[in-house]
């Protein structure tokens, strides 16, 4: 609690300084506050019955102090007198969220506190916040993103993913680069990208005495892009070595070990008036969590990766709500349900017809 004060008042004196020294060097300081609130009221005809506690807000507070090349910012949490319903329970009370000390240049990016990154599409690695969701999985910890050239880009990353107010137990490290090659080879009309990612999940598991899997798993990752005038084609493997399978909440089945795989495919060709785009993707054992036990929880909470849903896209809000979620997941528990991934594919095909025809007049 004392650090989180000092921090507080460390922020407080840079802010004050930022006014004092505003005519001598250029020194932004901004930020912005979202609050949510609901009232839960009862209703007889369908037998609901409100909360005890009924009026319940989510709300955050971020600022942010710029000067030069560095970056600080801190981010405060309230969920008072509870979290909106069907949120985390670990979202709880009110204190500090995140924070972090930043320095960008062209060259080089160095983050240190809490920061968020993602890896080519993100089915081994993505960290993002979405506050209607209940979802905040950053990193605490370190990153380096260093780009000496146009076509050349390395990043790594180090620390322990956000859950609640707290972190997780287990360690993750990360490293990504990506090369464009139609930089290297002056293409004017193409565009062709190289891309590599590693990452690594570091958990002892206390609960099982002789662990048959290690606690280091690690994911691999390759990728391709290419583009040329109105045709694009992007490919992407992901392979996640052996560990145990999470089947039942919070229950790691040390018999049971499996790899995972991932392979997504995307294609199209667009021109005025006219677009198509395919996609095709196959899934086996990808759920990746920071902690094991927390496969299958309900807010989504410590997961590591993001996996779309392959689903009809509608232009009706209410159409959109209930739709089909992606299955990364082992399932073999259940007799009625037996499944190791999905595999599946998705067409899109986008026409505008011209005015005063017969489609649309």
């Amino acid at each position: 609690m004392k650090f989180k004060l000092l921090l507080f008042m460390v922020f407080g004196v840079l802010c004050a300084n930022a006014q004092d020294t505003a005519n001598t060097e250029k020194i932004n300081f901004y930020g912005g506050f979202e609050s949510n609130s609901q009232w839960y009221l009862n209703d007889k005809g369908l037998k609901v019955v409100h909360p005890e506690t009924p009026l319940r807000a989510n709300s955050y507070l971020f600022v942010n102090l710029k000067y030069k090349e560095w970056i600080a910012g801190v981010q405060g949490e309230s969920y008072e007198d509870q979290a909106l319903l069907n949120f985390n329970p670990r979202y709880d009370k009110t204190d500090v969220a995140t924070y972090f000390l930043q320095f960008k240049n062209d060259k080089i990016d160095l983050t240190a506190g809490y920061f968020y990154e993602q890896f080519g599409s993100g089915l081994l690695y993505r960290s993002w916040e979405d506050r209607a969701l209940g979802i905040n999985n950053s990193l605490r910890g370190g990153r380096v993103i260093f780009k000496p050239t146009s076509y050349f880009t390395l990043k790594s990353i180090y620390g322990r993913q956000r859950t609640g107010f707290d972190i997780s137990r287990s360690e993750i490290y990360g490293v990504d680069t990506e090369i464009v090659l139609s930089d290297i080879f002056k293409m004017k009309s193409s565009e062709l990208s190289l891309g590599l990612t590693y990452v690594g999940r570091e958990e002892i598991v206390e609960s099982i005495v002789d662990p048959n899997f290690n606690s280091l798993t690690n994911g691999y990752a390759a990728r391709i892009d290419f583009s040329h005038s109105g045709l694009y084609f992007s490919t992407e493997y992901n392979y996640k070595s052996n560990d145990a399978i999470v089947e039942v909440r919070e229950q790691i089945e040390n018999d049971f070990i499996k790899p995972g795989s991932a392979l997504l495919m995307n294609v199209g060709f667009s021109k005025k008036g006219f677009g198509i785009d395919g996609t095709f993707r196959r899934l086996e054992n990808m759920g990746f969590f920071s902690e094991r036990d927390a496969k299958g929880n309900a807010f989504n909470d410590r997961i590591m990766n993001f996996v779309p849903s392959l689903t009809k896209q509608h232009h009706y809000n209410l159409a959109n709500i209930y739709v089909y979620q992606a299955q990364p997941n082992v399932l073999l528990g259940d007799e009625t349900l037996l499944k190791t991934g999905e595999i599946g594919g998705q067409v899109d095909v986008f026409y505008n017809f011209k005015k005063n025809t017969f489609f649309w007049r």
